[in-house]
């Protein structure tokens, strides 16, 4: 029934200005661990900033391992058990949908599902190095303190700028500065944007909640495409286009490279 009326929409926006991508339209695939991962922007094997799912079934572990460098992933489903040093699932920690979690560079850990599903979101920069077997003297070692390996940020723990239409709160790097920065943001219900663009290329992920997106220099609320939680937004640089609420609160998660900026449409623009 939802995908029935997600292809009942009679909107067509412009995807030379933003593009999207519903739930059901993204491509998974399987791999051999009895994992599914998709690919949802860029390419972590290259330059450049890269946006991928992973999704594991119950009882799906790593094995310990490390990473050449930090890696940021959001929990977007499900539980996510998180430890350090060798393999032992039951002294594992819980980081529940919305977490924020860094996985600091040379640091041997794991992590994986117990009785549910667990989907991930991972967002870096390329190009991104195979993760790392630990090695017997890592395993050997006393394994080091959880969060000299991982930092979580979760939702409880977030402090969010307030105003009367929206929250935000970055949670990686900083939006006014150069490099990957990472941001969540909560709009009331009934708030829109002005025409705007961006001078570069940032892309959305929808937590919760459904936002209404338009493209073009006339702001029509009823000519949007309303993506629902767990859909997929790339707006391209200088492309105009507005987006909002309509009766119920919305949940985000923005991700780009700094320093971003958002330049106002006027009509004056197009003369």
């Amino acid at each position: 029934m939802a995908a029935a009326a997600y292809a009942a929409q009679a909107v067509v926006l412009d995807r030379t200005i933003r593009e999207y991508t519903l739930p059901e339209q993204i491509q998974w695939r399987k791999t051999d661990t009895g994992t599914s991962t998709a690919l949802l922007y860029g390419d972590p094997s290259k330059p450049g900033m890269y946006v991928t799912l992973q999704r594991r079934p119950p009882n799906i572990w790593s094995q310990p391992h490390s990473h050449e460098s930090d890696r940021h992933a959001v929990v977007l489903d499900g539980t996510f058990w998180v430890g350090s040093g060798r393999l032992d699932p039951p002294s594992t920690v819980p980081l529940k949908a919305g977490t924020f979690v860094t996985d600091f560079a040379n640091t041997v850990h794991y992590d994986g599902s117990k009785d549910e599903t667990v989907t991930l979101l991972f967002v870096g920069m390329g190009p991104v190095a195979p993760s790392k077997p630990a090695t017997p003297s890592e395993l050997s070692a006393a394994p080091r303190p959880l969060d000299q390996v991982r930092q979580a940020k979760r939702l409880e723990d977030l402090a969010w700028e307030q105003s009367d239409a929206a929250s935000s709160v970055t949670l990686v790097g900083d939006p006014n500065k150069p490099g990957l920065y990472v941001r969540y943001i909560r709009r009331k219900p009934h708030q829109w944007s002005g025409l705007h663009s961006h001078p570069a290329e940032r892309v959305i992920m929808v937590m919760d909640g459904r936002m209404y997106i338009g493209t073009g220099t006339e702001l029509d609320k009823n000519r949007t495409v309303g993506v629902p939680k767990g859909g997929f937004i790339r707006d391209l640089a200088h492309g105009v286009h507005y987006d909002g609420t309509k009766a119920e609160d919305l949940w985000i998660l923005i991700a780009g490279v700094g320093p971003a900026t958002q330049t106002p449409y006027s009509s004056r623009d197009s003369r």
